[in-house]
């Protein structure tokens, strides 16, 4: 690889990220390959056919972001992966691969995304409804569970006529007829077009995938998506829900829910004045002010003062400047003093970012959400729902030229798939979506080969996208594993019963838990029913024993634990 080609490339994919761009163009410049630079061309390898086709769309932003780079115009040349041409070349008659039909994909009751979750479909355009194709609408399900197929319960707590009617109600209005009338669930709309962007980086609402609609939530996040939507009904009312703070670790939806009430306004209440920044974007803002005042004693940040509704991303990243900093406190005290709106996201709770007391006090008594990381059922929601949304409803083959001569990209990823992927995978939503890409890609590679895909496959994916070696391991992770591997329940394994398959699954649940968990005998002993400190040595010596005595245990303890690294 060429090395300054390698860093012009991460410099683009560093632009990308300062400006806000669309989060799957980021992730595939991420696994594309820096070949060469020359004076006037870059060249990258994409990681798929698809790929190259979503990047050609968006050739003008990054070689605007390369000249911006190098200082002169640089033309980005995208190459096909290694292998895929010769492939293509030796078998042009192949026809491409037929795509799975509705009945082949697993389905399981549809809920909103964080943030997950930035990435689900949004609702079909004018211009959609406008074929002949019948037209779906995004299926957010009433409250249900999974089928027994799965072994996964989701529960749902928001349909999409419930949504419509709790903001109309909250606004004091009457139900919409679209409220009134049941909408049975249907298929995932195809995508659109991606979305244009506004100077501030953010989508504009007509094309955006950032919905409360797309949102999937949880338990993980469920506070903050209420507390948005709560703020988004509202907004129109002065001096009710001022402000909302919602904090928590990057990649886990926060821009989502930013974009969601920004785009909500933008479509149901226009008359709202709203500005969306990014921290960069404010930064860059300040400083173009900064220099202006000194020509023409312009006010500093009019276009922030002016507005009804102020949302502010990452603001950790202004709260370090300590030139800026004085300018967002009494930028944010007069919204607060005059019940103006203001939505902040931030990685850690107002108490934590150093910042004014009496702001750290006011956002505190405001509305206060954490959005935590996503639990495992959370992140098999996830990756089906951008599996269906984004790759199954992808433009054909036979739209683009390229795609047409390799005969499609993602391959078929079925129910088992995903639940391997949310246990070996890591918790941040744009990382689960790239891999998700990467296992569609690799299911594709295989079934062009006559294959399929294998777990091991998805191990080795993973391994490139999450570090497992530093995992904190906790004992209900143990007994979770070692329950569905010896299959006995949470009861059974913690309780006093004692025949062979229960006892045997007990003992090494609880030498895996001392080995792995960092706990003494005691503790593992309370976490097992209550039992005492001899009893968990007991088993911890029997399982010793049997190791000495059975190879083949050795190998089982092993696979148990790569089992609960992957899912910790």
């Amino acid at each position: 690889m060429d090395e300054e080609a390698s860093i012009i490339l991460g410099d683009a994919i560093a632009f990308c990220q300062r400006d806000g761009q669309d989060a799957r163009l980021i992730n595939m410049l991420g696994q594309s390959r820096a070949i060469s630079l020359t004076e006037d061309t870059l060249t990258i390898e994409a990681p798929s056919r698809f790929a190259i086709a979503q990047l050609k769309k968006h050739q003008p932003t990054i070689e605007a972001y390369l000249e911006e780079i190098a200082f002169a115009p640089i033309a980005l040349d995208i190459v096909a992966p290694q292998g895929a041409a010769t492939e293509s070349a030796t078998a042009p008659a192949a026809s491409p691969a037929a795509p799975a039909s509705a009945g082949d994909v697993p389905t399981i009751e549809h809920q909103h995304s964080d943030v997950s979750r930035e990435t689900m479909a949004p609702l079909p355009t004018a211009a959609a409804t406008s074929t002949n194709a019948p037209v779906t609408h995004m299926p957010i399900a009433h409250d249900a569970t999974t089928g027994a197929d799965s072994g996964i319960a989701i529960k749902n707590t928001l349909s999409a006529d419930d949504f419509r009617r709790m903001m109309n109600q909250m606004k004091g209005g009457a139900p919409t007829k679209s409220a009134q009338a049941a909408t049975p669930a249907s298929p995932m709309p195809a995508p659109t077009v991606p979305a244009e962007q506004n100077t501030d980086g953010a989508p504009l609402a007509a094309n955006s995938k950032f919905t409360f609609e797309n949102f999937v939530y949880g338990p993980e996040n469920s506070h903050a998506y209420r507390s948005a939507l709560k703020f988004a009904a509202l907004a129109d009312e002065r001096g009710t829900c001022t402000s909302l703070f919602i904090y928590g670790k990057s990649g886990l939806g926060k821009t989502h829910l930013l974009l969601a009430i920004k785009n909500e306004l933008a479509e149901k209440s226009p008359e709202i004045k709203v500005k969306y920044a990014n921290s960069q974007a404010y930064l860059d803002d300040l400083m173009t002010e900064f220099d202006r005042q000194k020509k023409s004693n312009a006010p500093i940040m009019q276009a922030y003062h002016g507005v009804d509704v102020l949302i502010i991303d990452d603001i950790q990243n202004i709260i370090g400047k300590r030139a800026s900093v004085d300018y967002f406190f009494q930028l944010m005290d007069e919204f607060i003093r005059n019940n103006k709106k203001v939505v902040i996201a931030a990685d850690r709770a107002p108490k934590d970012l150093s910042m004014d007391e009496r702001l750290t006090s006011r956002f505190n008594a405001g509305m206060l959400c954490l959005v935590a990381e996503p639990s495992y059922e959370m992140k098999y929601k996830i990756l089906q729902r951008y599996y269906e949304s984004t790759i199954v409803a992808a433009p054909e083959a036979g739209d683009d030229s390229l795609l047409a001569a390799y005969g499609g990209d993602g391959g078929h990823l079925t129910d088992e798939h995903f639940k391997h992927m949310a246990e070996v995978s890591g918790t941040n939503i744009r990382e689960l979506e790239s891999f998700c890409e990467r296992c569609a890609g690799e299911a594709g590679d295989r079934e062009r080969e006559g294959g399929e895909l294998t777990f091991d496959d998805i191990d080795a994916i993973a391994s490139q996208y999450f570090d497992t070696s530093a995992k904190k391991i906790n004992v209900q992770t143990v007994q979770s594993v070692i329950e569905e591997q010896y299959g006995v329940t949470h009861e059974e394994l913690i309780g006093p019963r004692r025949n062979a398959n229960i006892a045997k699954a007990r003992h090494i649940a609880i030498y895996l838990a001392i080995e792995m968990c960092e706990m003494t005998t005691t503790a593992v002993g309370a976490e097992f029913g209550n039992r005492n400190h001899s009893t968990v040595s007991t088993s911890y010596k029997k399982v010793q024993k049997m190791i000495q005595e059975d190879r083949t245990v050795t190998e089982d303890l092993k696979s148990l634990r790569d089992k609960i690294t992957l899912r910790s």
